[in-house]
């Protein structure tokens, strides 16, 4: 099928998917994501715990607490961080989430760096086997500390023994997503896209939220100071340029 026999909205998810994962992108490109303008708004969904500092990126739902999540190479002070959506207005897909970041410091960011997997650095990149990107299947994302990770693993051992031929999403994070949109629905889609959920043992909290338009692979990347500091960690799921 020809490009001008495609759906504008099939076109432009092609698209996306072709600009995702670069190594860099220009510093606008990430200053852009959260400035508010016609079609882009910012929105906290919550605060993250990370009580030894090694970060975890992951789907979870899918990947969380298993062989197949990315810890990262870089780590950050233990303490607990704001996670903030950038809120996009789409032509065809209605309210989406076009990126998601975790916010370490209030200083500016004076570049971004891709942040790469555990023992590995950026001119690793293009080695066999070596990828930056974490994988989602459920439509979701998050950003987690790799003990809240191993807990989340035990809790859902633990809730699939207790419910056999259940559903974790259906019979247990559905009501939590839909009270969150019940609760704040002008900045979520019918259902629910993202939640503050505490884990039921240690009460530590995690944020889970939508991935843009869903399933897919993204990289993260270090937003660092005029120090090299990391200030923030953010994950781009959309070209806000390619929907609006």
């Amino acid at each position: 099928m020809s490009e001008q026999q495609k759906h504008p909205m099939q076109l432009a998810f092609e698209q996306n998917l072709r600009f995702l994962n670069q190594e860099s992108y220009p510093l606008e490109f990430f200053q852009d994501l959260f400035q508010p303008s016609e079609y882009l708004q910012t929105a906290t969904l919550g605060v993250a715990d990370f009580p030894t500092g090694r970060v975890v990126l992951a789907d979870p739902l899918c990947y969380l607490g298993s062989k197949y999540e990315t810890t990262l190479e870089q780590q950050i002070a233990r303490g607990s961080y704001p996670v903030q959506a950038a809120l996009l207005r789409t032509r065809y897909a209605g309210l989406r989430y076009a990126a998601a970041r975790l916010i370490l410091a209030e200083r500016p960011a004076a570049r971004y760096e891709i942040a790469m997997p555990l023992g590995y650095q950026p001119d690793d990149l293009g080695k066999p086997g070596v990828f930056s990107f974490f994988g989602v299947d459920a439509g979701l994302a998050c950003f987690a500390d790799a003990a809240i990770s191993a807990e989340y693993a035990k809790f859902e051992t633990k809730w699939r023994q207790q419910n056999p031929n259940k559903n974790i999403y259906d019979d247990y994070f559905a009501a939590l997503f839909a009270k969150s949109y019940a609760e704040q629905p002008a900045i979520q889609r019918e259902g629910g896209d993202f939640i503050c959920w505490q884990l039921p043992e240690s009460g530590a909290r995690l944020v889970m939220f939508s991935s843009g338009l869903g399933d897919g692979v993204y990289s993260a990347y270090w937003g660092v100071d005029a120090e090299g500091l990391p200030v923030e960690l953010v994950i781009p799921f959309m070209n806000p340029e390619k929907f609006i």
